[in-house]
């Protein structure tokens, strides 16, 4: 992947993307423990990792951020064998549970992205295209192609409540933030309906551009802008102002759209050119494109706005855009990508025996049992929390003083050091030792 040219016309803030000490340390305890990620709170509100939705592995996978190592691949299918059709991703950043529409199914599997339970099948329309989730992941919408709907999912009992008419092949959703509306965006008959989900009823019909596949609504939610494949354009739509939607020209065939947080600039990725466009939202024009990677179908900008990534169908790869100085790399390889999403790394179970059998034996020890009862219970109540495993790689890193919590320091020399940290992280997967 190439370097592209900044636009200096986009609105970027040019604050750096900030690469802290937690994924670092991780990938060190994954090399020690076998485990595929280490989660803290802290790098999980920066979403550390990026899910991907590769159609040719059918699966969702995980890669940690800035590396692209891969943290964890996880089946649709649970063991089943055969052709495999999924469309769009939509994550659970506090449940850690990724939605997958499923178009060879007519239905979306509910992946726990941690490991364990396995895919949960949910019945929708038929030929579910988007998926779209509310902030507190209690309600799921899906957009049926071809039964020109759109299903309410309940995501506690994982059942379809409601399906409400739209319009002619629905391909893309987006949703208010106080879940007020769905935004859907009808491919056939080039209209955006807006759905009043309390009265779960369309409730206005705009017409937009030629097939649109796309749609987003602006941070301040004020706008919505629709991506229109066939036109070559975007439509920008001013809510609750009664106004015909306009045009802005961008590269051949968008389809993905996202906005940076502070709602200067929408990125828009154009499948066929290959390209990138970022649209200032102040002017409304579209400014000078960027090669991004072979046929961009998604995009998705970081929750501090100076990264976003693609997922190029084509390409086989996730790209990486450095917002504010406009280079474009390659995080990671994968296979036919079709959606992209951001959000904490899974904290995975504990190594099997295979995983650990690489690990270099070590010698019995002959030092004095450690005085505490369990390697990490800075607070002596019988639980290791993940907040406590951050205090001890903060002693780990020299950042606090191992006085701060002895029971990290299982010998008692004044240093914690991998083997204890492992030892703390298995208290905390696995539980304390019985006193």
């Amino acid at each position: 992947m190439g370097r592209a040219n900044t636009n200096r016309s986009m609105h970027i803030p040019v604050r750096l993307w900030q690469r802290n000490w937690a994924p670092r340390f991780g990938a060190l305890l994954q090399a020690a423990l076998g485990l595929a990620s280490l989660v803290f709170p802290e790098a999980a509100a920066g979403q550390p990792c990026v899910y991907v939705l590769s159609q040719r592995q059918c699966a969702v996978e995980v890669r940690q951020r800035p590396g692209g190592q891969l943290v964890a691949s996880v089946g649709l299918d649970a063991g089943k064998t055969g052709q495999c059709q999924p469309v769009s991703l939509a994550l659970d950043r506090t449940r850690l549970r990724a939605y997958v529409s499923r178009q060879d199914l007519d239905v979306v599997s509910a992946i726990d992205m941690a490991g364990g339970a396995p895919p949960v099948q949910i019945a929708v329309g038929n030929a579910p295209n988007a998926v779209a989730l509310s902030a507190d992941g209690a309600r799921l919408f899906v957009a049926n192609g071809a039964d020109d709907s759109v299903s309410f999912v309940d995501t506690a009992s994982d059942t379809e409540t409601a399906t409400v008419p739209v319009g002619d092949r629905p391909r893309a959703l987006a949703l208010m933030a106080d879940v007020s509306r769905v935004y859907v965006a009808n491919d056939a008959d080039d209209t955006l309906s807006v759905i009043d989900v309390g009265a779960g009823a369309v409730i206005e019909t705009v017409p937009v551009g030629d097939a649109p596949s796309g749609v987003a609504l602006s941070p301040s939610g004020a706008q919505v802008y629709v991506a229109n494949e066939k036109g070559n354009s975007v439509s920008i739509i001013d809510l609750g102002a009664g106004t015909p939607a306009r045009p802005v020209a961008v590269g051949t065939r968008p389809r993905g759209i996202a906005f940076l947080p502070s709602g200067g600039t929408a990125l828009v990725v154009n499948t066929t050119a290959g390209t990138l466009s970022p649209v200032d939202t102040a002017s409304e024009t579209a400014g000078e494109p960027m090669a991004i990677g072979g046929a961009p179908l998604a995009i998705a900008v970081s929750a501090d706005g100076a990264a976003a990534f693609v997922a190029n169908f084509m390409g086989n790869s996730i790209a990486m855009l450095d917002v504010p100085s406009g280079d474009v790399t390659t995080l990671a390889e994968s296979g036919a990508p079709l959606d992209i999403a951001l959000g904490p790394c899974p904290l995975l179970p504990t190594p099997t025996a295979t995983a650990t059998a690489t690990q270099k034996p070590t010698a019995p020890s002959t030092a004095t049992p450690p005085a505490v009862a369990c390697p990490g219970d800075c607070s002596g109540d019988g639980v290791v929390t993940v907040n406590e495993i951050i205090s001890g790689v903060n002693i780990a890193l020299g950042s606090a003083p191992a006085s701060s919590c002895p029971a990290f320091d299982g010998n008692g020399d004044g240093q914690v050091t991998v083997a204890e940290l492992i030892a703390a992280v298995n208290a905390s997967l696995t539980g304390c030792p019985s006193a």
